[in-house]
């Protein structure tokens, strides 16, 4: 069993509870605890190291910026806080994220109570960003095959500057294709008259014993946190 066994509703569920008591948590062990669960989760949903290592590098690089400059104008003990703080909030997220099927987003926040023109956003947001990253990069490939420049010579600011105002008029023509895009959409969605009632969806979602159970230990979870918290003042 793997975090994507869970029902998309569940795992929402738990990851709204697990930041809160994130953000809510002021003891160091708390924190730790919850980074140390939070890389257990990372672990447990069986990503592929190839598909989060650039992204955990960048993490770590922004997490030890901000500790440093935590140092400076804080305490220790808050720059560690932040830090764990950061550890926790990035290994779930990345747990979530990288598991999660973009196509169910609209349908489990719909299925949890949320307006058809809510649920709809969400899921066009979702795949808004991957559709313009992949225009993007066929973009790019296809004007490399025309000959078009756009590797770095030399490692300097002059270097880096031209590539980067090299990579401007490729910008031009996908923001135009997102903007047609958008608008045939729109379109038709009008012309299926959304928005003027209830709607359907087609994939049906249901829970199981384990839902139930991740959603218990979620907000259990929250609850103790919030407690802890409390109690220490």
């Amino acid at each position: 069993m793997t975090l994507q066994s869970f029902d998309p509703r569940a795992r929402l569920i738990f990851y709204a509870c697990f930041t809160t008591a994130v953000l809510v948590a002021a003891d160091l062990r708390a924190l730790a605890g919850l980074a140390l669960f939070a890389i257990a989760v990372l672990i447990f949903a069986r990503v592929a190291w190839e598909r989060i290592k650039g992204v955990w590098v960048g993490v770590v690089v922004f997490i030890a910026l901000i500790t440093i400059i935590n140092l400076l104008f804080r305490t220790p003990l808050e720059a560690v806080q932040q830090a764990l703080r950061a550890v926790a909030m990035a290994a779930i997220s990345l747990a979530i994220i990288y598991t999660f099927d973009p196509a169910v987003l609209g349908v489990a926040f719909r299925r949890m109570g949320f307006p058809d023109k809510f649920a709809f956003l969400l899921d066009l947001t979702a795949r808004f960003v991957p559709t313009l990253a992949r225009d993007f990069r066929v973009t790019i490939d296809a004007q490399k095959a025309r000959g078009y420049e756009l590797e770095l010579r030399e490692r300097s600011l002059k270097g880096y500057l031209t590539v980067g105002r090299r990579f401007v008029p490729l910008i031009v023509p996908v923001v135009v294709r997102a903007v047609l895009d958008a608008e045939d959409r729109a379109n038709a969605m009008e012309l299926r008259a959304f928005g003027t009632g209830p709607r359907t969806w087609l994939q049906e979602l249901r829970f199981q014993g384990r839902d139930y159970a991740l959603i218990a230990f979620s907000f259990a979870l929250l609850a103790g946190i919030i407690a802890l918290r409390i109690w220490m003042g």
